[in-house]
């Protein structure tokens, strides 16, 4: 994670910045379980052929004549060995196929999913902030208008104390322009400042609601997501462990039955 729970990420992470940084984390992780995927791959062959191979070895060392050496604690002991490196096989064997079944598709879907949440999040984030960006444009739009509207509405008032000040006869005309710029003013500056108030809310709604829903909700996606990693790595050291307790077992069975070889 980027930070820390107490840290705030809801509140935190709410910049442009910030947003770069999580989509860059999201993507290095991808990248990691893509990584992880290939190298289980190569490490389930590795154990297959190994198994294999040792199997090899068990099969060679059974070959050994039991009868004459009926009673000899040195035949015993091999014997010892080459039944523990059978069981060996087998654990690796075991071991190996449990990653390709269960381990691997793990690894598989959490990448999906964590691909699927990157989109998610990418494309939410990209709406709370375009709907923003349309609600400013808007706003600047309508306050071009304003401006144009004081405009015309400072000119026909100029013109019409002009034409008073004449003495014109066409003070009412003037008059009559003045009254529909004054009415034209008076609606583009109501949506001016309705549009300046939905604009604000919607900010505030953004950074108090939005965004940190949004936040809160990969925060929980990203902790979750993370659980079910440790216990893939949790198998992968499991199944991997050469010196786990069944080998441990096996080996101990060896050398008790090195030490029972009495001359």
């Amino acid at each position: 994670m980027l930070v820390s729970a107490g840290m705030g990420f809801s509140s935190s992470l709410q910049g442009e910045t910030a947003h770069e940084a999580l989509l860059a984390r999201q993507d290095a992780e991808l990248r990691l379980l893509e990584n992880m995927k290939r190298c289980l791959t190569l490490r389930i062959k590795c154990d297959r052929e190994y198994a294999i191979s040792l199997n090899t070895v068990v099969l060679q060392a059974q070959k050994m004549d039991k009868v004459e050496l009926a009673g000899s604690l040195v035949a015993q002991c091999w014997s010892s060995f080459v039944d523990e490196s059978e069981k060996i096989v087998r654990v690796v064997k075991e071991n190996a196929d449990h990653l390709a079944s269960t381990t691997l598709e793990t690894i598989g879907t959490l990448f999906v999913e964590k691909r699927t949440n990157r989109k998610s999040y990418y494309e939410e984030h990209s709406r709370i902030c375009n709907d923003l960006n349309k609600l400013q444009d808007s706003v600047g739009k309508v306050r071009i208008e304003y401006e144009r509207c004081v405009e015309q509405f400072t000119s026909a008032k100029a013109k019409l104390e002009e034409q008073k000040a004449r003495g014109s006869k066409r003070t009412d005309e003037y008059k009559d322009k003045l009254v529909k710029a004054s009415r034209k003013l008076h609606l583009v500056h109501n949506d001016y400042v309705l549009l300046l108030c939905e604009a604000a809310e919607f900010e505030r709604d953004m950074r108090t609601i939005l965004l940190p829903g949004l936040l809160e909700h990969q925060q929980a996606v990203q902790e979750d997501q993370t659980d079910r990693w440790k216990i893939v790595m949790q198998e992968i050291s499991r199944c991997t462990n050469m010196a786990s307790a069944k080998f441990q077992e096996s080996q101990g069975k060896i050398e008790k039955s090195v030490n029972n070889i009495k001359s």
